[in-house]
């Protein structure tokens, strides 16, 4: 059991680091791209309407990764809750069988 669960934090702390890194790489991509408060010039809005395509790929690509790594965790979380669900049954076949051990002792 407890093997099971360290598989399963380091899973989780996989996802965890990939989730960072798409957030690190969509900050450096927002820090290069959006320099400025507020396009001023016509030049400006020109060169922003340019990049359009890669924004969209960019856009794209984030929520795709995202949602992917959500998803993820979410399998991860569930495993964990089928982990507790069973340690739990174990733990409360345990107790019975000590109880009944100790009736029987008794009597």
């Amino acid at each position: 059991m407890n093997w099971e669960i360290r598989n399963l934090m380091c899973n989780i702390e996989i996802v965890k680091e990939k989730l960072e890194d798409v957030a690190t790489t969509h900050t450096w991509f927002v820090d290069g791209r959006f320099t400025k408060r507020s396009l001023k010039t016509k030049e400006e809005v020109v060169n922003y309407g340019l990049a359009y395509n890669k924004h969209r790929i960019h856009n794209e690509q984030v929520t795709e990764l995202m949602l992917t790594y959500l998803e993820e965790l979410d399998g991860l979380m569930n495993k964990f809750h089928e982990i507790e669900k069973a340690s739990l049954s174990t733990d409360q076949s345990e107790s019975n069988a000590n109880v009944q051990s100790i009736y029987l002792n008794k009597y």
